[in-house]
């Protein structure tokens, strides 16, 4: 929408109850909100309530609570950025719902990668239909519980973002038994090893590897798996400062090389001279 244009009605009816969400609701003994009359929400607009009050930093323990009535507020596409909840309330509140998409992007640091993964696992449903989750920024477990990875549980994925996560190499592994992930983002990670990625070779459509600044390979063994993914149409190996070698310049001038690409980001990288190359 143009900035200059007024807001639309429903988003202005959406932040008025997200503003005003306590005249609408009762409070259990636990401090969580409940709507006060059993209202059907359009599915839609319960995907679109839910981020209105994650944008508005107004999502919290006492708000998702109006998420617990999944028969009312069914929601589907979950966006919960930046939102300050905890395990416990994302597990009452939201896994219980049929979702296709999570993003659970910079969320409070008492929500772990690990208390989504579990509470996501815990509905059969998810495990099944999930497409997309977004953990940017997230931290993989608290200090009192081990990081368990359980990816591979949900079957459904096909877009996983883990950028900005302290994600390892023994996670990759259990992310690339996926058998449908067909876009992954490992952006400043601490990925070592891109091997685990060959289990991805006929499916994998996108990639990002922006700041891998754990990076163990060599250029020859970066490229023999990255050569290897037939599928990729989408690769992003923008400013890598880890990488002193010439990845992107033999990425460039290897012929024949992955032969679906369209659309290289290697913005960044000094070595490569964009008047060296041709492209069909």
């Amino acid at each position: 929408m143009d900035e200059a244009s007024p807001a639309s009605l429903t988003d202005l009816c959406l932040s008025y109850v997200s503003r005003n969400l306590e005249r609408f609701c009762v409070k259990h003994a636990d401090g969580s909100l409940c709507l006060r009359d059993s209202l059907l929400f359009p599915q839609e607009l319960a995907d679109q309530l839910l981020a209105k009050m994650a944008t508005e930093g107004l999502l919290n323990d006492s708000t998702v609570g109006v998420f617990r009535s999944s028969e009312y507020l069914r929601l589907r596409r979950a966006c919960i950025r930046t939102a300050r909840i905890s395990a416990e309330a994302f597990q009452r509140a939201l896994c219980p719902h049929r979702l296709l998409e999570l993003d659970a992007a910079r969320v409070n640091a008492d929500l772990t990668v690990s208390d989504i993964l579990h509470g996501l696992a815990s509905n059969k449903h998810c495990r099944e239909s999930l497409q997309r989750l977004v953990l940017t920024g997230l931290t993989m477990s608290s200090l009192e519980e081990p990081s368990c990875h359980c990816f591979s549980s949900l079957q459904g994925l096909r877009s996983l973002s883990l950028a900005n996560v302290d994600f390892y190499d023994s996670g990759l592994a259990d992310v690339c038994s996926l058998s449908r992930l067909e876009s992954l983002d490992l952006s400043n990670t601490s990925v070592t090893n891109l091997n685990p990625l060959l289990g991805l070779r006929e499916r994998l459509r996108s990639l990002t590897l922006h700041q891998l600044k754990r990076l163990e390979m060599s250029t020859a063994q970066l490229l023999a798996v990255i050569g290897q993914l037939e599928a990729l149409q989408h690769l992003d190996i923008s400013d890598d400062k880890q990488f002193t070698s010439d990845v992107a310049h033999q990425l460039l001038g290897e012929p024949g090389i992955l032969p679906a690409l369209v659309s290289l980001d290697v913005s960044g990288r000094k070595q490569v001279l964009e008047t060296e190359y041709e492209f069909s």
